[in-house]
């Protein structure tokens, strides 16, 4: 149980990997057939109403309550998460008896956790990342999925546009990588889902329960279900408190006796 709460911050941290993950081989994209001018005019319009909506910040606090399973192995924790946009992401998780079990500091350089469980200490570059996925993973990614923002490398010319109703869907090819979007009618993400078949890894995240925050319509409940090998991990978030340019410190100290793992 101990080790599956602390293994929540490893897997905020790794989720991505399903976005990007190592092909055997890169799939070559069709040609598209020319576009009318009238329908490039009307796509690009709804690209700009996408990228007009997402949630614009400079920080962020969020607390919620979270579900992890881990194969079915089920812990209910508390999370807090603080993110200086583009800077820096802080991630604090508390068991329900009000003890924090790990931390982490997340930059676009690097990666940091202390597991107060196991006394250990852990230190790489982003890069590090890079051993489990190619370099399509980036920081803005995560940022991304914990705010409720699209993923701004699959809103592009390139993707494919369906309508139904008042709901828009976004879809594509990325080497190996599959994707889709589902976009409400007010332009806000309500469902992702990322599949790489040669690797044989899957990736849903799906957003609920919209509320006004600063001005802004936010997700208050994120459920994200990653399934690779034989590993189905899922952590169902739901926001009890968004907080949009306050002030706030991201606190990162590591103690004397923890020692450092590899």
């Amino acid at each position: 149980m101990k080790r599956n709460i602390s293994n929540s911050l490893l897997f905020i941290l790794t989720l991505s990997v399903m976005l990007s993950c190592k092909s055997k081989k890169e799939i070559v994209k069709a040609v598209d057939k020319p576009v009318p001018a009238a329908e490039n005019s009307s796509k690009r319009d709804k690209l700009a109403a996408i990228n007009n909506s997402q949630t614009d910040f400079n920080s962020i606090s969020i607390r919620s309550k979270a579900n992890l399973s881990i194969n079915n192995n089920s812990n209910d924790v508390s999370m807090n998460i603080r993110i200086r946009k583009d800077q820096a992401i802080w991630v604090s998780v508390t068991a329900l008896a009000g003890l924090e079990v790990a931390r982490a500091l997340i930059t676009p350089d690097s990666i940091k956790i202390i597991n107060r469980w196991e006394s250990t200490y852990i230190q790489k570059p982003f890069s590090y990342m890079y051993e489990f996925t190619n370099e399509q993973l980036n920081f803005g990614t995560l940022q991304s999925i914990l705010v409720g923002n699209t993923i701004k490398e699959f809103v592009t010319d390139s993707s494919r546009i369906d309508l139904n109703g008042g709901q828009t869907k976004l879809s594509g090819i990325i080497r190996s990588l599959a994707y889709s979007m589902l976009i409400n009618e007010n332009n806000k993400i309500f469902q992702t889902s990322l599949q790489d078949d040669q690797a044989g890894q899957s990736l849903q995240i799906g957003y609920a329960d919209f509320a006004i925050v600063s001005g802004q319509q936010m997700p208050q409940s994120v459920n994200i279900n990653s399934k690779a090998d034989r590993k189905n991990i899922q952590l169902e978030m739901k926001y009890s408190k968004v907080e949009i340019d306050q002030n706030f410190e991201i606190p990162f100290t590591v103690p004397k006796r923890f020692s450092v793992k590899d």
